[in-house]
């Protein structure tokens, strides 16, 4: 993806002047991710597609998490949108991302819950409200029967009820387990449905929003149908890195969060060439550099790519 800013023609040489340059007009690259395969300069395609397709052939499995690991710049959150584009075309599976907010628990959970169907969130606040006590059943069935507010005021009113207290914390996972239970086996689509749910920049975030996201991970939507792909660094999340404080227990709780990583390979050298040459000629550079100096961006970036591209 690219954003342009045209500059403003020069003015004209006076008769003594230099000869107006014949480039331009030149464009901008911002470092935002890839938004479809048509953009994947650096064939990350491939590894996409065989990472889809482990999804999809996993979901007898489920649950499971998946990180996409990788340093600064180096393709995770293209990656994830090329893994995020795969999947999609098979009406059994679908897709979500989450942002983070000030609550990082909270809003994972409700990223998660807001993709169901709202009869199926209706029934799943039938079955909590049945539990509860007098004064949060009738709210409940109140909000069951106002279907005009949508997916959202029944989530909000899920989120309440599962969160009320300590009682029904311990309550939200098989609650959640038994939604996304009723979701992934509806009539119609086999084999069942499967939820994958992508996490980017985990590494980027605070030491309490990092744990919370395990803890809404690994505690609350630890059930069948659930898959996350999580965008991180994970040295950077190690106990002598972003983590500092973690004890040996809770180092180890972090290990077991994640069944298996992808790690994305460095780029080859004619593959950052290859990618630089591309960058230039988006930007209008392309006639400035030659072998030499494009040989020499790509070793100075030490091949990452989104260094190489910063000139």
């Amino acid at each position: 993806m690219t954003t342009s800013a045209h500059l403003p023609p020069p003015a004209a040489p006076s008769p003594a002047g230099p000869a107006p340059s014949s480039h331009g007009p030149f464009a901008l690259l911002n470092d935002e991710p890839v938004a479809g395969p048509g953009e994947d300069l650096l064939g990350a395609g491939r590894a996409a597609r065989q990472l889809a397709g482990l999804l999809v052939a996993s979901r007898a499995s489920t649950p499971i998490t998946l990180a996409v690991d990788a340093g600064w710049g180096m393709g995770k959150s293209s990656l994830m949108r090329l893994v995020d584009a795969e999947p999609a075309q098979a009406p059994e599976v679908h897709n979500a991302w989450t942002s983070q907010g000030a609550d990082a628990l909270e809003g994972l959970i409700k990223s998660v819950l807001m993709r169901f169907d709202r009869r199926v969130l209706r029934r799943a606040l039938q079955r909590l409200s049945e539990r509860r006590a007098l004064l949060r059943a009738v709210r409940a069935v109140t909000t069951i029967a106002a279907g005009p507010f949508g997916a959202a005021g029944l989530v909000d009113e899920l989120w309440r009820t599962l969160s009320v207290d300590s009682q029904a914390r311990n309550e939200m996972r098989g609650a959640i387990g038994d939604l996304v239970q009723e979701w992934s086996q509806t009539e119609g689509f086999l084999p069942r449905r499967l939820l994958v749910v992508f996490i980017d920049d985990l590494d980027r975030c605070s030491e309490e929003t990092v744990l919370a996201v395990c803890e809404a991970v690994k505690v609350y939507l630890d059930v069948p149908g659930l898959a996350f792909v999580i965008g991180c660094d994970r040295s950077a999340l190690a106990p002598n890195g972003l983590l500092r404080d973690l004890s040996p227990a809770s180092s180890a709780f972090m290990e077991k969060i994640f069944q298996t990583s992808y790690r994305i390979p460095v780029a080859d050298q004619e593959g950052v060439r290859e990618y630089i040459r591309r960058c230039a000629r988006t930007v209008g550079i392309d006639q400035l550099l030659d072998e030499r100096l494009t040989t020499m961006l790509a070793e100075r970036s030490a091949r990452n790519p989104a260094a190489s591209s910063v000139w």
